[in-house]
């Protein structure tokens, strides 16, 4: 079977999946889910300013895992977030995504350039974790438009990344958390190029995720900000309060 045919039979099965999705996030998640964005377009924030992509077919906002930006801001003062502006749909998704990819580049460059000395924190759920992937690694999926990793000299304000249900998961990497052995959907064959962002990442997968595990399961991957959001929050703020890559 030809890869473009593969892609476009994965992505038709998660345009069936997904708008189960969306109204099982609302019965099984404890955290309300909202979708105001928080940014402050022309100040600098003084703790760490977050920048937030959400999954597919959520509504535009910061989605579900904008509950762990909320949680970082409560614990680090002065800080704010913001939600990159992308469709996270699943028809065109290789489209889609790759304008998650322009969209967080430059909220990062604009961010960098108004506020060089200020701190950032990169969240993304389901596609929106593979959006920060490609934006930091490099696009390097089959069937995706390459692209290249973002420039260091603005990697370097970046003190911590969190992804959660990465479809570009790769098992065994030391970023990895959960018990997840399996390679996602879209597998990300250059895993080198995300070598230096290790010590600042965590990413969340579990087995039987349907898409960071290429499993059977929604509810799995429905569970990461119920049962992984504290652990992400002080991971963020440990990231925060240090300012420092060292893991």
């Amino acid at each position: 079977m030809r890869p473009s045919t593969l892609l476009t039979l994965t992505l038709g099965s998660l345009a069936t999946a997904f708008p189960a999705l969306q109204h099982q996030v609302r019965q099984t998640s404890n955290t309300t889910v909202t979708n105001t964005t928080i940014t402050n377009t022309t100040a600098c924030a003084t703790g760490v300013h977050i920048i937030v992509a959400r999954a597919s077919t959520e509504k535009p906002g910061e989605g579900i895992i904008g509950a762990v930006a909320r949680q970082v801001q409560q614990s680090v003062p002065g800080s704010d977030s913001e939600a990159v502006d992308y469709p996270a749909t699943l028809t065109n998704y290789t489209t889609s995504e790759g304008l998650g990819v322009s969209g967080m580049t430059k909220l990062i460059e604009n961010y960098a350039a108004r506020c060089p000395g200020s701190k950032m924190a990169l969240m993304g759920y389901s596609q929106g974790a593979q959006v920060i992937g490609d934006v930091m690694c490099g696009t390097s999926e089959a069937n995706f438009n390459s692209t290249p990793p973002l420039n260091p000299a603005l990697s370097k304000n970046i003190i911590a990344i969190i992804q959660m249900g990465d479809p570009t998961h790769i098992p065994n990497l030391p970023q990895d958390v959960g018990n997840s052995t399996k390679a996602g959907i879209f597998p990300r064959p250059n895993t080198t190029a995300c070598t230096a962002m290790e010590p600042i990442t965590k990413s969340f997968c579990t087995a039987d995720d349907r898409f960071c595990d290429s499993g059977n399961s929604i509810p799995v991957h429905l569970s990461y900000v119920r049962e992984f959001g504290t652990q992400a929050t002080d991971f963020v703020v440990q990231k925060a309060m240090n300012g420092t890559r060292k893991a």
